[in-house]
């Protein structure tokens, strides 16, 4: 069965990168704007949005660290459901726009959903592989 989403808003970033210490204004669809009440109160949010640059046809494997793994033991954007979400600090909310630190996404770039992050969404000290470690270092580049 497939599915089809509403963009609620879309992603605009001026330094044409997808750092993640960069600013990022999020405007969101004025239809979907009283949905935005409240979300100010929040210090973080988690971002949903459609990776809708990214290719589905990479196969199902990957390999980090040395190490071949299966897409969804990965962060890669490259997935049969090209979905990417991002835990986000809220810096400010002007009117249909939030402006967000921490997301890794593209000018242009849907959005899906929001959500507020609270204790519930926090694990501390999560089991993760080494390979898994070692990609991450090497991804950090800014």
């Amino acid at each position: 069965m497939d599915c089809c989403f509403n963009y609620i808003g879309f992603v605009r970033r001026e330094d044409n990168s997808a750092s993640r210490k960069s600013i990022v204004k999020i405007v969101i669809k004025e239809e979907y704007v009283e949905g935005l009440k409240g979300v100010e109160e929040f210090s973080h949010l988690i971002i949903i949005y459609h990776l809708h640059l990214a290719s589905s046809n990479k196969g199902l494997k990957r390999v980090r660290g040395g190490v071949e793994v299966g897409v969804f033991a990965t962060r890669s954007q490259h997935r049969p459901n090209p979905i990417g979400i991002s835990v986000v600090e809220l810096v400010k909310r002007e009117g249909n726009a939030l402006y967000v630190k921490g997301i890794n996404a593209f000018d242009g770039t849907p959005v899906l959903d929001i959500k507020p992050y609270d204790e519930w969404d926090s694990i501390p000290n999560p089991r993760v592989p080494e390979w898994h470690k070692m990609e991450m270092k090497s991804r950090v580049t800014d």
